[in-house]
């Protein structure tokens, strides 16, 4: 493939130069069959706002070969290239990166900007590929939050900050969990990037960390949670709603693991106000949707 229709044109340059310049080195693509060559992917990130990009060059190897000479030729060419990040690999295994991350040119963020919140985004940062549909969705999961200015908000699977930021604007407090821990520096990069004094992140399993807080006498009025495809775990719904919150907003990028989770959550005593669909994959069969819970007071 030479081309992505779904993604920015200067993202499948800099796809293609790193692929024309690493065959003319000799730089071997992996071979996925046998566990050996040396480049397993490359992966392009554009901040829409700034047009800054970041090159991360996964391989087997824990170097890359003619290193300096594949460096200087995409810098020259390119000069919107920012940041060039070495990610190694070496496990027989279908996830894209492993382990060990490096900055081997540039800088270690690129940035981008949604609304009014400026991301610094590493390498590993989860944000999503769509950004102008993004503000769609966040505006969206914000209308079905309808904080007030008193209200206290968790964030479960939070990542670098992105939905905490924008409810941290309206609420007076936000607490955001993650289990990454590289997500969770950026996201208190992030905060402190945008002056946000109101959020308060930390590192853990969402399901472990909430029954602790409610031990500690945190009661929120709002939770928000945005998990990956698999959906959330039963314990995580049992702390939710043991949690007792007015409302949940579940943003989703999977319909079949929501319908399956909002079903527990109506059985614990949350009636499903709204689900609106979000189109942030165009062309695909993929879609996102965001869902308005409210407690029913009568059960």
């Amino acid at each position: 493939m030479d081309t992505c229709v779904i993604q920015d044109d200067s993202n499948d340059r800099l796809v293609e130069a790193v692929r024309r310049i690493a065959d003319r080195l000799d730089i071997e693509a992996y071979d996925e069959q046998h566990n050996r060559g040396v480049l397993r992917h490359i992966m392009v990130r554009t901040g829409r706002e700034t047009n800054d990009a970041m090159i991360v060059i996964v391989t087997r190897t824990q170097k890359i070969p003619y290193q300096d000479k594949l460096i200087n030729e995409l810098t020259e060419t390119y000069p919107h290239v920012k940041s060039i990040i070495h990610n190694v690999n070496n496990e027989r295994t279908n996830v894209i990166m492993g382990k060990k991350t490096k900055v081997i040119w540039g800088d270690e963020y690129i940035y981008d900007t949604i609304g009014e919140v400026r991301f610094a985004i590493s390498a590993k940062s989860f944000y999503q590929v769509n950004p102008p549909q993004t503000k769609v969705l966040y505006d969206k999961a914000l209308e079905y939050a309808n904080i007030g200015a008193n209200d206290i908000v968790v964030d479960a699977y939070c990542g670098i900050g992105t939905i905490s930021l924008f409810l941290a604007q309206q609420a007076k407090k936000v607490y955001g969990i993650e289990v990454v821990p590289e997500a969770i520096s950026d996201a208190k990069k992030n905060a402190k990037l945008n002056g946000i004094t109101n959020a308060e992140f930390v590192v853990g399993e969402a399901e472990k960390v909430m029954p602790w807080w409610k031990a500690q006498g945190l009661r929120p009025d709002v939770i928000v949670v945005d998990p990956p495809r698999k959906g959330c775990e039963v314990d995580f719904l049992n702390a939710m709603i043991e949690m007792e919150p007015k409302r949940i907003v579940y943003v989703s990028c999977n319909p079949s693991t929501l319908a399956r989770d909002l079903k527990i959550l109506d059985e614990g005593g949350y009636e499903t106000k709204e689900v609106q669909p979000v189109d942030m994959f165009s062309q695909t069969n993929h879609v996102e949707c965001v869902a308005w819970l409210e407690r029913n007071l009568s059960n």
